[in-house]
């Protein structure tokens, strides 16, 4: 089946965001003519949402009447249709429900929140954008909301799917956005079972931002027997200089180090991950779910700024 670029925008040959090219067919004759979208449910696993929501958006774009058989994985819209037509609506709908507001990528999920607005979740930037309440689909997807795997999110894998188009397994511990929040609000809370000979060192004397930043510099355990072993926090930070696609990997990463409580980890995490001091500011709303999501505590936040301090150190003249 050939597939197409999710945002036909981008010309792209090996843009990664790819989907089935839709496809249509007219059954019936006179007032029972219809358009069956045989592929609608491939379509729209690509990304991620039920196929009854991209049915509903043709209704409603055509001013049809649309026919939904999840049981029987079979999608019509009454009337006959070009299936160009329909393609050029679907960009429609992508451009609303789908893509990031803010990065234009389509690895979102939608979120009603609980005042029954929708906002997409994008797993790419960290980014919430809203989504047009005014449009008819809108109501209806409040009414039938995405429905949500227990272990893992819309974007949980690229496994086994549904009837409603939806993948499913994933991570054992639930969506990964909602953990990466979860412990962000617990970290507080938590005992951190680390080293406590950390202090922060409040001089401001360029002897003492030397002697920190030589303390910052290389390994970030200490007292490690083993020379040879591979340190975690290295690891850590060759995977962050890898450039990996988003935040969510970082953390899984994290995670699977066993660092994501460590507040030692955000010193590698910070400067792997700020390396223009001029954009620091900016940097940091883009990633503070990230930094967020390793603990608040006052080590992991002098962490931080340790982080920081050696990025602007190690970048003046």
């Amino acid at each position: 089946m050939a597939s197409i670029n999710i945002r036909r925008d981008v010309k792209d040959s090996f843009y990664r965001y790819k989907m089935p090219k839709l496809q249509g067919k007219i059954e019936g004759k006179g007032n029972g003519i219809k358009t069956v979208l045989p592929n609608i449910a491939e379509v729209a696993r690509a990304l991620s949402r039920p196929p009854a929501y991209p049915t509903k958006y043709f209704g409603g774009e055509l001013g049809a009447q649309v026919k939904i058989e999840e049981k029987n994985d079979r999608y019509i819209v009454n009337g006959a249709h070009d299936v160009n037509k329909l393609q050029d609506l679907l960009d429609g709908f992508i451009d609303r429900f789908v893509l990031c507001g803010n990065c234009k990528n389509p690895e979102t999920d939608l979120i009603i929140t609980r005042d029954s607005s929708i906002i997409r979740q994008c797993m790419a930037c960290g980014q919430r954008s809203d989504v047009d309440m005014r449009h008819k689909l809108a109501t209806y997807i409040i009414k039938n909301p995405p429905p949500k795997d227990k272990k893992g999110g819309q974007h949980a894998s690229a496994g086994t799917s549904s009837s409603n188009g939806h993948t499913e397994g994933g991570e054992e511990e639930g969506d990964p956005t909602e953990e990466m929040d979860r412990l962000a609000k617990q970290a507080a809370e938590l005992e951190i079972d680390e080293d406590d000979d950390w202090e922060v060192d409040l001089d401001t004397s360029a002897e003492a931002v030397a002697r920190r930043q030589k303390a910052l510099a290389g390994n970030f355990i200490q007292g490690d027997e083993d020379e040879n072993a591979e340190d975690p926090y290295d690891l850590l930070g060759d995977f962050i200089t890898s450039k990996p696609e988003s935040d969510l990997e970082i953390f899984n990463k994290a995670k699977e180090l066993n660092l994501y409580k460590k507040h030692r980890a955000l010193i590698v995490v910070v400067q792997c991950l700020f390396t223009n001091p001029s954009t620091i500011a900016k940097d940091v709303a883009k990633h503070a779910t990230l930094l967020r999501s390793f603990g608040d505590s006052d080590k992991h936040q002098r962490a931080v700024l340790g982080g920081f301090e050696r990025v602007i150190g190690d970048n003046l003249d």
